[in-house]
């Protein structure tokens, strides 16, 4: 007999055989019946063990089984107003494929009141809980829409090296890699090398892993995360920013779309979100006007973005034009001590920044100088611009940070599968 998934079961399934197989989240054992809540991916059910409707000997099996374990069940499909899809399995045949220890090391109940740190010790078997299946079903979405979006519009798919010879960002909050006889580095970004593909390619977009050495430990922040990036020739930053704008707004109803049941388990309801745009004078200016303690020069703290979603709700809040000093050396510096660089935030926290790039070589190599970087550790890349490469613009999405904003969760590491943070290098 075929395996049927149990959110697969209709009412074309009353009355009939079928085999399902999942584990048993719960069971209840009475003198005459027994009930187990069998789940799978795509749902749960009760199953049903009658006294004298099958051998003893199972019927004592069934009271024993352990929460958890893995099971394989044949059975008669009966409608039932008391089971909350209306329909529950009769067991005729059961075998546990792979029996559970007990008791669990933490609640796997949608309503778990476990503690993050225990849950993630603990994340394959945290995994089976709905509400955080619900989560990453959701962020599974997010990634393949991105992809949908850009593959749409014409733009190329890249995959950047994750082993660098020098730091993206600056810095030295890098993570040394041995390599042969050299020191190497992690990637912080896949920027360098996206840029490097664009002004030959004109439109590529990239899912790639990254790692920052920052000593943060904050809901927010992450060592390793995952950016969803693009790359875009002739391009300046406000044509990027509705390039973002619209990918998000396309993701959110693909997510809409898609995920109507694991929206209904996080009890959430998604808009399409609007835009607003200010400059960094602007939103400097605003912030302070609403009592955030901030002035000129300032980055934005996490009360200043949380601020803009208050003001602004269900808005990605464009903030453009921001002073050199707070960019990177690759963003494209304005006569006016202001850059082509931007960030995004949306549900209260920065999902994205990005910017017009540094296309020109010898204001490439000022601009490291300005930052205390050696040109001469970047002659690869400063060489790349030497041979015709257009203006160029280009942004990052963190699709931690994204997921965490779209699904309002309170800390980072619920979206994500296997945390790397300050502390944490396993599971």
């Amino acid at each position: 007999m075929n395996r049927t998934y149990i959110g697969n079961i209709a009412k074309k399934h009353f009355g009939k055989q079928v085999m399902v197989e999942g584990w048993v989240a719960d069971v209840r054992d009475l003198a005459k019946i027994k009930f187990l809540l069998v789940r799978d991916i795509s749902g749960q059910l009760q199953a049903v063990a009658l006294k004298g409707m099958i051998e003893d000997s199972l019927f004592r099996k069934i009271g024993r089984i352990h929460p958890e374990s893995a099971v394989k069940i044949e059975g008669k499909v009966n409608k039932s107003k008391q089971a909350r899809q209306g329909f529950e399995l009769q067991i005729q045949k059961l075998d546990v494929l792979a029996d559970s220890k007990t008791p669990l090391p933490i609640d796997t109940s949608p309503k778990s009141k476990t503690l993050i740190d225990r849950r993630l010790d603990y994340r394959f078997l945290d995994l089976r809980r709905s509400n955080i299946q619900a989560i990453f079903k959701i962020q599974s979405t997010v990634v393949n829409a991105f992809r949908q979006f850009f593959m749409s519009n014409d733009y190329i798919e890249i995959q950047p090296p994750s082993i660098i010879a020098t730091a993206t960002e600056g810095g030295t909050e890098l993570f040394p890699v041995k390599y042969f006889e050299k020191t190497a580095y992690l990637a912080q970004s896949p920027q360098l090398y996206k840029q490097m593909c664009a002004i030959s390619l004109e439109k590529v977009f990239t899912v790639t892993p990254v790692w920052r050495a920052e000593k943060h430990n904050t809901p927010r922040h992450l060592n390793e995360s995952r950016q969803m990036d693009i790359e875009v020739a002739f391009a300046d930053e406000f044509y990027v920013m509705k390039v973002l704008e619209e990918a998000v707004k396309y993701i959110v109803e693909e997510v809409n779309r898609q995920n109507k049941k694991e929206l209904d388990i996080l009890d959430l309801k998604l808009k399409v979100p609007k835009s607003k745009y200010f400059s960094y004078k602007e939103a400097i200016s605003l912030l302070k006007k609403n009592k955030i303690p901030i002035e000129n020069g300032d980055d934005l703290p996490p009360e200043g973005e949380k601020k803009l979603e208050e003001l602004y709700p269900n808005t990605i809040v464009f903030v453009h034009s921001w002073p050199v000093k707070l960019k990177p050396f690759y963003i494209w510096p304005k006569k006016d001590n202001t850059t082509g660089g931007f960030d995004a935030i949306y549900g209260g926290i920065e999902i994205s920044s990005g910017g017009q790039r540094v296309h020109l070589p010898e204001i490439l190599e000022k601009q490291l100088k300005l930052k205390g970087l050696k040109p001469k550790d970047f002659e690869y890349y400063i060489d790349s611009f030497r041979f015709g490469a257009p203006f160029h613009s280009g942004w990052s999405i963190g699709l931690e940070r994204f997921t965490m904003a779209l699904l309002k969760l309170g800390n980072i590491r619920e979206a994500c599968l296997f945390p790397r943070d300050r502390i944490r290098l396993t599971p």
